[in-house]
């Protein structure tokens, strides 16, 4: 059986049609949209609930980075002996943290769980509210290893003998653990909307390290069901960060010297939503892999975005490169993809709402961008550049 959402007019309504429905139909009812479900189904229960004026939506599936040979990406660090302890000068996080480090700020990371037995993250930064898909086991285990990666960058810390800060080392980690079916994302912001909304957590930043890996836009509509719950949880002050997507050449066969065509899709491209691109450690993304072949800076996705309207997407980059945790250990890589540069992005808006609590998101946007390191690239290849932490904590009172 496929997943659905499935939408009614009325709560009531919805409610006239749970008899219909197969007896072995698994069911989870919204707490943020009272007429909706989200259920899998046999074919002859759709038809059934089409028949009954029901809107069914079928689930879309997500992916982090693009599965590639492993020796495309990952380089001996004698090789490549940079670190995520660059990357943070690079963005000038380690001199923001004079001012600031992320306390009191709660940051989501939705991916493939966080390996709870790295000191980065220690029991007292890890959050007793996570959330893990059935089937998948702990939140807290990494099978994958991307995961660990974003939580590391956004939140890691040394304090209890790790070997990296992330970019906001006092916030608080919720790890989220899911297969990346938008009827899972959909549940998972539906858990966090829970938190904020009865005061269980305060301030709260969202770090999106997937997307939609294709050339030509996806059919989504912004009323459906992920798209949006997404923007409900920004109108209720949660601070969304999404990685841009790294279509641009592999994917997509473009030149990795232009800044079109557009290749940030969906969730990604809405104006509210931070999206972040990469650069290297020249600050360049038209450089190909030192291995000549694979994924490098120039996949960074392109804007403007396909919601986009206020804004230009990306709206910002972030440097990704070097050694970085990788599930249970740590590796390095000629870059970490734009999954990378996200949660660098979602530990600067923790840093700035721990410095600042009343700050909205829209405040949050607009003073990460207004403070980037301009590029002599297009803004539909680097948004207003580079983010510079130490300049954007600086500029709040």
């Amino acid at each position: 059986m496929n997943k659905y959402f499935v939408r009614s007019t009325t709560q009531k309504h919805l409610g006239t049609l749970l008899p219909a429905l197969s007896p072995v139909t698994t069911l989870y009812f919204s707490r943020t949209e009272p007429q909706l479900l989200i259920a899998s189904l046999p074919d002859q229960d759709v038809d059934r609930l089409l028949s009954e004026g029901a809107e069914v939506i079928p689930s879309r599936q997500y992916e982090p980075l693009p599965v590639i040979p492993v020796d495309f990406v990952y380089q001996p660090l004698e090789d490549h002996p940079l670190s995520l302890r660059d990357v943070l000068h690079h963005v000038r996080a380690d001199e923001a943290w004079a001012q600031t480090t992320g306390a009191g700020v709660h940051v989501a990371i939705i991916d493939t769980g966080l390996c709870g037995t790295m000191p980065e993250f220690p029991a007292i930064k890890r959050s007793p509210h996570s959330w893990v898909a059935p089937g998948l086991g702990s939140a807290w285990t990494d099978m994958q290893g991307h995961g660990s990666m974003t939580g590391c960058v956004a939140t890691g810390t040394l304090a209890a003998g790790g070997r990296y800060n992330g970019v906001a080392p006092d916030s608080t980690v919720i790890s989220c653990k899911t297969t990346f079916d938008d009827t899972e994302l959909y549940q998972i912001y539906d858990h966090l909307l829970q938190l904020v909304r009865n005061g269980i957590i305060g301030r709260l930043v969202v770090n999106n390290s997937y997307g939609a890996y294709q050339c030509d836009p996806p059919s989504i509509s912004l009323t459906d069901p992920f798209p949006s719950i997404v923007q409900r949880a920004i109108a209720e002050d949660v601070v969304v960060v999404f990685a841009a997507g790294n279509n641009h050449v592999v994917v997509c066969g473009k030149d990795g010297d232009e800044c079109d065509p557009n290749s940030i899709w969906g969730v990604n491209s809405f104006d509210d939503v931070i999206s972040v691109g990469t650069v290297n450690q020249d600050n360049r993304m038209d450089q190909p892999s030192a291995s000549g072949q694979g994924y490098s800076h120039r996949d960074s996705s392109r804007g403007p975005g396909q919601f986009a309207v206020r804004t230009i997407k990306p709206d910002c980059v972030a440097p990704t490169y070097g050694e970085v945790m990788w599930g249970c250990g740590y590796t390095a890589m000629e870059w970490w993809g734009t999954s990378g540069a996200a949660p660098q992005v979602a530990g600067l808006a923790a840093l700035l709402l721990a410095k600042d609590p009343t700050l909205t998101p829209r405040q949050i946007q607009d003073t990460i961008v207004q403070t980037c390191a301009p590029l002599p690239l297009g803004p539909t290849c680097a948004g207003a550049g580079v983010i510079d932490c130490q300049a954007a904590v600086s500029a709040v009172p």
